[in-house]
């Protein structure tokens, strides 16, 4: 199963996930941080994924990438937090060449003071 929990604060969204996630699940995740940051006005946003075990192929992460841009292009800023054997680049790389302003940690709290500089 997986499931995306969200956090709000005055600073940022947060989206915890936990789970095995395919590309359909991963795109969603997205799709509803981006529908919730802009009806609430954040700016800037966190995923948290350490939880997560992607189901994903190096297409599919070039896939993520570019629909995690388009999803996430209002956003000022946007990190996501992954484990370190789940740290590729590849959807960051995609991501960042689609515009998007993101970056991958595999520590919150350097996420976190990355997206509040």
């Amino acid at each position: 199963m997986f499931c995306v929990a969200i956090q709000e604060d005055s600073s940022h969204i947060k989206a915890v996930a936990s789970g095995r996630a395919n590309l359909a699940d991963l795109c969603g995740m997205a799709d509803l941080v981006a529908r919730v940051a802009s009806m609430n006005g954040h700016r800037r946003a966190l995923f948290d994924l350490l939880a997560v075990e992607p189901d994903i192929t190096f297409s599919e992460h070039l896939n993520f990438g570019v629909h995690f841009a388009s999803a996430l292009k209002q956003l000022e800023r946007v990190a996501s937090v992954v484990s370190e054997r789940e740290r590729k680049g590849t959807s960051e790389k995609t991501a960042q060449k689609q515009g998007l302003n993101f970056r991958t940690f595999t520590d919150v709290d350097q996420a976190r003071d990355w997206l509040h500089i």
